[in-house]
């Protein structure tokens, strides 16, 4: 068959193919700045840590859904390609997930022994590689361009040597998958199966190459000639004919329209640095800033298919590792963390979507098992709605993972003793708020942040003066720890994690509701529980006031729980990113987690410390800054951390997963730069006084973008960029001395209050402040 001329669905789809190229050519041309950052990830030997469901060591780029890391040696080179909405929809732990698509094995004997770089360039999401032996130099260059799901590889020699180049695209094997592979008119493909009759869902991704400048999968490359491969990617939740489209997107890709693809890429990457920029005087921590910020660009894009904590630089099935889920008590929420403030929102749209999409099940568990209304979500959720976290179906299974053959525990699900993953859920859902103030985007999530608020109504218990939380852990808990069945009957009393979240929930709730008009009627409610919620649980040893996990513990375990110590669990909650603590806000209570800050060198307590390298890293540094413990302590034990487990690729790697790291090191970095969670802008509040810094379009609440520069220890301006309009504060950084603000170069009066600077704002209207001299 001809893919184009007979098929009325592919002149459809050519004619959106050929749209979509003018309208990022349209987009470009909306930037008006040209930073880019000039770092890029350095390979000299092949990668080790793959094939893997974890962190990769290897080179990656993506458009935002499709996923690729480039493994192998010189003679045995593999591209793994990923896909964020490729899972295995199976019910029952680890029987479902994230899975793998496939790949394109590239063979060249004649590069055995051949010394070995490649390069991941984060201006421009390429992939560049060198191999040389002899008089052999072989090179590659591989991309996924922006919104369109090809792989594109070009191959070309130099030197008086050729080689031979074997091709095989193809798809994983295994995890109870079928598989198909092929040839059409000289593409061609693999294709991978999901589709028992017990999924949620059938599950079908398609691979098709089109090799250009030469013939058939096996071939002679020289230094006249040049090779671009093109690997065409589909699944069946973008199209039931998935097979058809992978082949279309393959064979369509002409020389003329590769240019294009490369320079929409080029385009995108342009762009998304423009959004905003720093300049530190640190090339170390600069690169790993960029670095996560481009690993996040390169795996969510994708509106209706969000990352995963694996990402799309699986080079594996997800077996074990939870599924790859949506893990709904940090770790998921985790990735976006550092994109508020980088202005960098747009990577944040796939978010709600699987949060959206659970909801009616969440519904169900709250009123099945909780006999509350609103929703209760497991530990784990994956897309469309599906439960990456329930326990075997059998007993066979339960025997073979668990030990045990109850196959009743918390009605099926994992929610591992704990109530409050709908209230770390939108955690993100606030941030988002706060920074853009966007009513559409809060009419969309409200009405489950709504249904949180109706769960909570019910759940705790007001005695005696207070709202109490009763039977919910700080930890999880499951058959895979101890006196778990004693835990789950009667659990935590009051625990840290859910009072701080319940803190930042009504706070968030009631302005959410006033900004849109709605719910006046049960402000009241919230604003009753928000007052009379139990105090943070403490402890006082050695006359020392010290925080704890929960009030109260049941069961034999509970002394873990109850023991002094402030750990990253409490840090969610407590301070970053649940916003309730901060040194202008709550002074006292910030000065008592300052000195627990200064205990993790030496008295920690619980999972705390610098030197937890399982999981904390996402919040740590963050939290550190924001409770005012030295800056530059802070930058100095970030550079060590960074430096025990970061992988060549800008990778920070932990248990916890790919991705849930990659908010970490812009988050520390903005929080040292820019503040704004406290009610008030403050420009460098936690910045070393001896170091030289910039910054540029950073967001704060209030949907500001802010610029500043400090030379010498004094800042040299304060420009501010508008988006809505809303009133203005900031706090003096010139101590005392008066400021002139100008509106889009007019000046205007601000109110002077203290060291607090304030005026009326007009959208797009850009406001600068310097002070007088």
């Amino acid at each position: 068959m001809n893919l184009i001329s007979k098929s009325p669905f592919f002149i459809k789809l050519l004619l959106i193919f050929l749209l979509s190229l003018v309208g990022q050519s349209v987009y470009s041309q909306k930037s008006k700045k040209s930073f880019v950052p000039k770092y890029k990830a350095v390979f000299t030997s092949p990668a080790k840590l793959i094939p893997t469901a974890s962190a990769p060591d290897a080179p990656i780029a993506g458009n935002g859904d499709v996923g690729i890391v480039f493994g192998g040696t010189p003679e045995k080179q593999s591209i793994y390609i990923s896909k964020n909405d490729f899972w295995k929809a199976k019910k029952g732990y680890p029987d479902g997930g994230l899975s793998l698509p496939g790949g394109l094995n590239i063979s060249i004997p004649e590069l055995k022994g051949a010394t070995f770089y490649a390069e991941q360039v984060l201006a421009n999401g390429n992939i560049n590689v060198v191999f040389k032996k002899k008089g052999l130099t072989f090179t590659l260059k591989a991309f996924v361009p922006s919104d369109n799901n090809v792989v594109i590889i070009e191959m070309a020699t130099s030197g008086r040597e050729s080689c031979n180049v074997t091709l095989d695209i193809w798809s994983q094997t295994g995890f109870e998958s079928h598989n198909e592979s092929g040839e059409k008119e000289g593409l061609f493909y693999a294709v991978r199966h999901f589709d028992s009759p017990d999924l949620d869902w059938p599950s079908h991704v398609a691979l098709a190459m089109n090799v250009i400048g030469a013939t058939g999968k096996s071939f002679e490359l020289n230094s006249s000639s040049k090779v671009t491969v093109v690997v065409g990617v589909s699944s069946s939740l973008e199209s039931e004919d998935y097979l058809n489209v992978a082949c279309y997107r393959a064979q369509n890709c002409t020389p003329k329209i590769i240019r294009k693809l490369d320079d929409i890429n080029n385009l995108y990457w342009k762009n998304f640095w423009a959004k905003s920029h720093i300049e530190i005087g640190d090339p170390e921590l600069e690169k790993y800033y960029y670095g996560s910020q481009y690993l996040l660009a390169s795996s969510s894009r994708n509106k209706n298919f969000a990352p995963a904590i694996g990402g799309n630089s699986i080079t594996a099935d997800a077996i074990r590792f939870w599924e790859g889920d949506y893990h709904t008590n940090h770790s998921y929420q985790a990735s976006w963390w550092g994109s508020y403030s980088s202005n960098h929102v747009e990577l944040t749209d796939p978010y709600e979507k699987p949060i959206l999409d659970y909801m009616e099940k969440a519904k169900g568990h709250a009123k099945e098992l909780m006999k509350c209304r609103g929703v209760y979500y497991p530990i784990g959720i994956g897309p469309k709605g599906f439960s990456s976290s329930m326990y075997p179906l059998t007993e066979e299974d339960m025997m073979a993972n668990y030990g045990i053959k109850d196959l009743n525990i918390e009605g099926g699900h994992m929610f591992c003793g704990q109530r409050s993953n709908a209230l770390f859920l939108s955690v993100n859902m606030f941030q988002r708020f706060y920074h853009t103030y966007d009513k559409r985007y809060v009419q969309k999530v409200y009405p489950f942040i709504r249904e949180v608020a109706n769960f909570w109504e019910d759940y705790l218990k007001y005695e005696n003066g207070q709202y109490n939380n009763y039977n919910d852990n700080f930890w999880e808990v499951g058959p895979w720890t101890d006196n778990w069945r004693s835990d789950l009957k009667s659990g935590d009393i009051n625990n840290t994690s859910t009072l701080g979240m319940l803190r930042m929930f009504c706070k968030g709730i009631i302005e959410m509701c006033t900004f849109l008009n709605v719910d006046k009627d049960r402000i009241g409610k919230w604003k009753h529980i928000q007052e009379y919620l139990p105090a943070v649980p403490t402890v006082e040893t050695n006359g020392e006031i010290r925080i704890k996990a929960a009030e109260k513990g049941t069961g034999s375990g509970s002394d873990k729980r109850t023991k002094p110590g402030f750990g990253r669990v409490m840090a969610y909650s407590l301070v970053f990113p649940s916003d309730i603590t901060g040194v202008k806000s709550t002074p006292e209570f910030a000065e008592t987690l300052r000195k627990e800050v200064e205990r993790w060198d030496t008295n920690p307590g619980g999972d705390s410390g610098w030197t937890n390298l399982e999981s904390g890293f996402e919040t740590y540094f963050t939290t550190a800054i924001r409770v005012g413990y030295d800056p530059e302590k802070v930058l100095q034990k970030l550079k060590e951390r960074i430096n025990k487990t970061a992988l060549p690729n800008f990778l920070i790697a932990q248990s916890g997963g790919v991705t849930e790291t990659l908010g970490a090191i812009p988050s520390c970095i903005n929080e040292m730069l820019l503040q704004s969670y406290e009610g008030m802008i403050r420009v460098f509040p936690a910045w070393p006084a001896s170091r030289d810094a910039s910054f540029e379009d950073l967001r704060t609440y209030g949907a500001f973008l802010v610029s500043s520069a400090k030379k010498n220890n004094e800042v040299q301006y304060i420009k501010i960029t508008s988006e809505k309009g809303r009133t203005c504060i900031v706090e003096n950084p010139w101590n005392g001395k008066k400021p002139i603000v100008t509106e889009d170069g007019k000046p205007i009066t601000p109110k002077i209050n203290g060291d607090l600077i304030s005026f009326p704002t007009q959208q797009e209207k850009v406001y600068l402040i310097k002070y007088e001299k």
